[in-house]
């Protein structure tokens, strides 16, 4: 039995014209999100509206060094045909007219994230603690208003411990995005914009791929 926002692999598929196998091939490649349920996967229903991705992810590393030239820093120890390749990923936002839809194809392997839900009232004392670094819609340059939500980044190793402290837990209604990475805020305590750019993205909204675009004009 599936719960009423979930949908089986045979539903997904009728909804989206695929086969069945088609959709266990993506589920594979991590293309669609799906959770196990007794011997068979379930697939939340909010996967039929998300965008499919325009490219294969990069690496880790090379979603790091992009993100680095992004935000004005030459990365470190970087190789010429890697540094070859993210100058052509570069030269492409520069003239996509969808420059969201490519940063979330090339940096979904950035960092783990967890969606996550607090008390309301938890939110400004969380956007405050000085143990995270602010991104995405939660960053001043995105322009949005974000007083009910907090998007940032944590160290790994102390993720736990924050989760434990402001009670968030799972959740689909989440205002709450923490990105499991340690992250060097800059001078004035920001992240790198090459994050901003890359969590506005993931939200994939039109009020969210208009500020990348204009981001991306002012660097």
């Amino acid at each position: 039995m599936y719960p009423c926002d979930m949908l089986s692999v045979k539903e997904y598929a009728a909804r989206q014209d695929i086969s069945v196998a088609r959709v266990h091939q993506l589920i594979r490649e991590g293309k669609v999100d799906a959770e196990k349920i007794g011997s068979s996967w379930g697939i939340d229903e909010s996967e039929l509206r998300r965008q499919p991705p325009l490219s294969r992810p990069l690496s880790p590393a090379n979603s790091w060094s992009l993100i680095a030239l992004l935000s004005g820093v030459e990365p470190e120890n970087m190789e010429a045909k890697a540094r070859w390749l993210l100058n052509r990923k570069c030269a492409a936002l520069a003239e996509s007219n969808a420059p969201a839809l490519l940063l979330a194809s090339w940096l979904r392997n950035r960092a783990p994230v967890r969606a996550l839900h607090a008390n309301a009232d938890d939110l400004g004392d969380l956007r405050s603690d000085k143990r995270i670094v602010l991104s995405g819609i939660s960053d001043d340059r995105a322009g949005l208003s974000s007083e009910h939500e907090v998007e940032a980044y944590v160290d790994p190793e102390i993720a736990q411990q924050l989760i434990n402290e402001y009670l968030l837990v799972k959740a689909k209604n989440a205002n709450v995005w923490l990105h499991l990475a340690r992250v060097q805020a800059d001078a004035d305590g920001r992240a790198p914009l090459g994050l901003v750019l890359a969590d506005l993205a993931d939200h994939a909204g039109p009020r969210e791929s208009q500020r990348i675009k204009e981001l991306l004009s002012n660097r």
